[in-house]
């Protein structure tokens, strides 16, 4: 048996696909056999924990899902696979609630067996479908050209297929270089190494709020209709979504010009703020600064920029933040602000903006740095 690989790079890639009539019919007939499947589990198997559940679950339907559902034999492995994981799922909730149902029309499929990939001649194979043509991809599905392929879903809306293909990347080693730093704040994302090498990212915080204030202006203005009445509360539903899909939008596209940036500065180690105790005194924070905290979703910049790394082959290191923006990074002693977020030394005079001295301090931490760098432990919202 080949061994699984540790802590492995995954990626989703969504393409639509052509959609033909013997696809439909394998759809149909999957979600059929996976509703007949998950209650002869439930009569079948007690307790789907054991060993031989999967080898029972073998011998009482794999010849019934070929001949009754009219499965390909590899798609009838993948019905009850999938059957026996939603099962398990169910049955080690403690909570449990009602039994599984099956609404959705998607396929479970495994690679190679049930279906493969032609990126060369964009086409993808379907077991007792045949070849369908792929009609729309994403711009770098060609980054993922050497990507191991895993399972995938198949899937039908709105009467267009879509194949939703887990790639997966083994964990190389990397030998640390040269780092850069990432200093977040609510007007703007700081990159860099040192005061002369760094890069600002505006952030679409005040885009994203002003989303969430025409929907609670909304709320303010009809007290008691908006819970009731659709018109209403779609158009409050509306503006909280368009918020939360700028704040999205602007994380992934961070993550990636992190990874351009450090690039470019010829680093391969990225310095993150350890954010663990963020919100820990947050109800004593103003209310439109605790709103725009809650918005600006840091730990959602900060985890696609590791994904970003970790897919470029980079290293994502955690440093202790505190006094990291009023600490000289010259001298180590504190700073004074002599114009707002504009700090100076007393002690040897330095100056500069508060997001420089910030990522200046955070690039000096960690296990790249000299031993006499400070190490902190706590972090309260930096604005």
């Amino acid at each position: 048996m080949a061994r699984r690989e540790k802590n492995p790079i995954r990626a989703t890639v969504s393409m639509k696909i052509g959609l033909s009539d013997s696809l439909l019919a394998l759809v149909n007939n999957y979600v059929k056999a996976l509703r007949f499947t998950l209650f002869w589990l439930k009569e079948n198997a007690k307790d789907p924990n054991e060993k031989d559940t999967l080898s029972k679950a073998h011998e009482g339907l794999y010849e019934k899902l070929k001949v009754e559902y009219n499965l390909p034999s590899k798609v009838a492995q993948d019905c009850y696979r999938n059957a026996l994981a939603t099962y398990k799922s169910w049955y080690n909730n403690p909570k449990k609630g009602r039994f599984p149902r099956v609404y959705k029309p998607t396929v479970w499929l495994t690679p190679k067996a049930s279906y493969n990939v032609d990126l060369e001649k964009m086409t993808v194979k379907i077991a007792g479908v045949g070849a369908l043509s792929i009609l729309g991809y994403p711009r770098n599905l060609k980054d993922y050209s050497t990507w191991k392929m895993k399972e995938a879903r198949l899937t039908i809306k709105d009467g267009k297929a879509f194949l939703k293909v887990t790639l997966e990347k083994p964990k190389v080693k990397i030998e640390p270089k040269d780092s850069v730093a990432v200093d977040v704040n609510m007007n703007d994302i700081v990159v860099g190494k040192d005061d002369t090498h760094y890069v600002r990212i505006p952030t679409r915080l005040h885009d994203a709020y002003h989303f969430k204030s025409l929907a609670e202006n909304l709320q303010k203005k009809y007290p008691r209709r908006w819970k009731q009445n659709r018109r209403i509360l779609h158009r409050i539903h509306h503006f909280h979504q368009k918020a939360k899909r700028i704040m999205e939008d602007y994380a992934r596209k961070v993550g990636r010009w992190t990874i351009e940036i450090a690039g470019d500065l010829g680093a391969n180690v990225i310095k993150l703020e350890n954010l663990k105790n963020l919100i820990k005194n947050v109800n004593k924070l103003p209310a439109e600064f605790r709103d725009k905290l809650y918005l600006m979703q840091y730990r959602r910049i900060q985890y696609w920029i590791e994904w970003q790394a970790r897919k470029h082959g980079m290293i994502v290191e955690f440093v202790n933040p505190r006094y990291s923006s009023v600490s000289c990074p010259k001298c180590g002693d504190k700073m004074v602000e002599i114009a707002y977020r504009y700090f100076h030394c007393p002690s040897c005079g330095y100056e500069n903006d508060r997001d420089v001295i910030a990522i200046m301090n955070l690039n000096g931490r960690g296990s790249l740095t000299l031993s006499t760098a400070p190490q902190m432990r706590d972090v309260n919202p930096n604005r």
